[in-house]
């Protein structure tokens, strides 16, 4: 430019070897990179050097025509191996960016958002499109247009970070959106159009943009979004107050009619009173977190999807309250949930996370296996295991302050899930184990999956004297799964004669092989009973079967009659009225056994213990 009117530099070479030394400027330049930067090692012709040297000639020529008095003119020199163009930094725009960005960051640094906003965006300012478009238009593709264009995006972002903490995230949001759409990888942008977006009341379009560079990475990459853009995700999810938009900053307040106190003067900015209790009253406390997925796919049966939706947070909010737990949050088809353990003299961290187990199974139960087939999600849950910081005695249904390390671990294992399968952290197996039965599922995911549950720590049980019957039960639960066919054990006797204590203490037993109950009313779904099949035996319990509907009847039979064997027991009870109703059911099974119970006498188990403790009394005694 001479005095604000742009100068014609001549032919496309030209102009490529001005461009190239000023990306380089104030360095030498070798002769063979200018070669390569104009033709490409593969097109360079033979007169290539003689070019090259015209176009230099032609450069020098043009500087001293509009060389300037009152500023240095920019030389180009001839070098040993190369050339070297000589320019004033305050005369190139690059020079001027590079300096206000490092002047930007530096106020960034040290915590003076406003003060960096305004650096930044004068160093975006001296961008007038793509640098040198005209250059990369004709096909030029140098590495430092590239490095000049990512410094570019970088200043960008650190702007919108500094506009972010300043509480404008309206103002930056459209330019945020168009920056991500053109730049959809860039997870530091797609980070801050997130929080701008859950600070400006879209929470749904945040979580939206998550997804969105979540399946881009996964398709082209096969990479999940790094930890910072997960930690967001789940910031907004539980509404974290962290995330909030910072309060507006304090305007000058001007008093007028004072005389010399007319100057403006800084209103101090109003800091809440907090009552900072004593160190020693702050404690930690385990909880666990049940992270809930269910979609219902377009195809199902399901005729209205948002109707489904509130069935089943209906469903999570009674199965998670009954458990002593409280729904933390949800948005579209997740859910969160979170159990604490109560203070140590009343629960332990176990017990806690073993509530939460259970709550994610029975939430499988009705969400998965209590509705019509072809109306049910594809569901997933995952549970976690980790500590957050309590005030002692504070009630246990208070908002919890779970760490957003907990919540990233919640998503993975969630992302590993299969439909209908329950997955565990570590720590929670270590705490369930001698509560609830896994396995341990390979794949490109290895992950602890929930098979059933052999005790109940939360039951009343009573010591009953029925090891026959139950070491019958678990012989032919090793035939089912030595032999992979099905079998029926229907249980009759009388009512009250303790059918029904026999089946929860079987389960409890159960080992190695996976639990699911049946409704004596409502639809089943054969399918989605094999498919739980196909990870390894199956107990199905079913109870007081006499008040079953024929369509239960029609369904246990079906298992037994399985076009493909399934590794399937069927653990049932029922009163003899059962073959009043239908006196052929079961009729012709050749896996069936039915077993008759005589009464016995029950035990409590307070009783027993104290035998026990009377047992090692005279032991020690003797």
């Amino acid at each position: 430019m001479d005095n604000e009117k742009p100068i014609a530099l001549g032919g496309d070479r030209r102009r490529a070897t001005l461009g190239l030394l000023l990306l380089n400027a104030n360095r030498e330049v070798a002769t063979s990179k200018l070669l390569d930067g104009l033709w490409g090692t593969d097109d360079t012709p033979v007169t290539a050097r003689k070019v090259l040297q015209n176009a230099v000639r032609g450069l020098r020529v043009t500087f001293a025509e509009h060389a300037r008095g009152d500023a240095r003119p920019p030389a180009l020199l001839t070098c040993a191996h190369g050339y070297q163009l000589q320019v004033d930094p305050e005369q190139v725009d690059m020079f001027r960016f590079h300096r206000l960005a490092q002047a930007g960051r530096a106020d960034l640094a040290a915590a003076r958002p406003g003060a960096a906003a305004r650096t930044l965006r004068e160093a975006l300012a001296l961008w007038r499109g793509r640098a040198l478009a005209d250059l990369v238009e004709s096909g030029h593709s140098w590495a430092e247009l590239t490095a000049l264009e990512n410094a570019r995006l970088d200043v960008m972002e650190d702007y919108y970070e500094a506009e972010l903490a300043n509480g404008r995230h309206q103002a930056v949001l459209s330019d945020l959106e168009a920056m991500v759409e053109a730049e959809p990888l860039r997870e530091r942008a797609c980070h801050q159009l997130m929080l701008a977006l859950y600070r400006g009341g879209r929470q749904a379009d945040a979580l939206a943009a998550y997804r969105r560079v979540r399946v881009r990475l996964a398709e082209q990459f096969g990479l999940e979004p790094g930890r910072e853009l997960r930690l967001l995700q789940h910031a907004i999810l539980v509404h974290d107050p962290a995330i909030a938009a910072p309060a507006a900053p304090a305007r000058p307040v001007v008093i007028a009619g004072l005389g010399q106190e007319s100057e403006p003067r800084e209103h101090p900015a109003a800091r809440p009173v907090q009552l900072i209790p004593a160190q020693r009253t702050i404690g930690r406390s385990s909880v666990s977190t049940v992270l809930i997925r269910a979609d219902y796919a377009t195809g199902s049966r399901v005729g209205d999807v948002g109707r489904a939706l509130e069935r089943t947070a209906r469903i999570v909010h009674e199965e998670v309250g009954r458990l002593g737990g409280v729904v933390a949050g949800s948005t579209g088809s997740v859910t969160l949930a979170l159990f604490r353990s109560a203070p140590p003299r009343d629960e332990g961290s176990d017990q806690a996370a073993e509530r939460a187990v259970r709550a994610a199974m029975a939430l499988r139960q009705r969400i998965c296996f209590d509705v019509p087939d072809g109306e049910r999600p594809a569901l997933r849950v995952a549970v976690a295991t980790g500590e957050m910081r309590m005030r002692p005695g504070g009630p246990v249904r208070e908002p919890l302050p779970v760490n957003g390390a907990l919540l990233v671990d919640s998503e993975s294992l969630l992302q590993a899930a299969e439909d209908t399968e329950i997955v565990v952290c570590g720590r929670t197996r270590r705490l369930t184990g001698s509560a609830i039965a896994y396995g341990r599922e390979g794949g490109p995911r290895p992950r602890w999956a929930v098979k059933g549950r052999y005790r109940d720590s939360f039951g009343r049980a009573e010591v009953l004297d029925r090891e026959p019957e139950l070491g019958v039960l678990n012989s032919l639960l090793e035939r089912v799964r030595r032999r992979s066919r099905p079998h029926l054990v229907l249980v009759l006797g009388a009512p009250g004669i303790g059918k029904s204590p026999l089946l929860a203490a079987f389960e409890r037993r159960v080992e190695n092989a996976a639990t699911v109950r049946l409704s004596t009313v409502g639809p089943a779904s054969l399918p989605h009973v094999a498919r739980l099949a196909g990870h390894g035996p199956l107990v199905v319990f079913a109870d007081d079967l006499h008040r079953a509907d024929h369509a239960i009847l029609e369904f246990v039979e079906g298992l037994l009659d399985a076009p493909q064997p399934l590794p399937v027991l069927v653990v049932a009870a029922a009163r003899p009225e059962l073959f009043r109703r239908r006196p052929d059911w079961g009729a012709g099974q050749r896996h069936a056994t039915r077993l008759t119970l005589e009464p016995v006498a029950a035990e409590p188990r307070v009783e027993a213990a104290r035998a026990r403790q009377l047992a090692r009394l005279c032991h020690v005694a003797s």
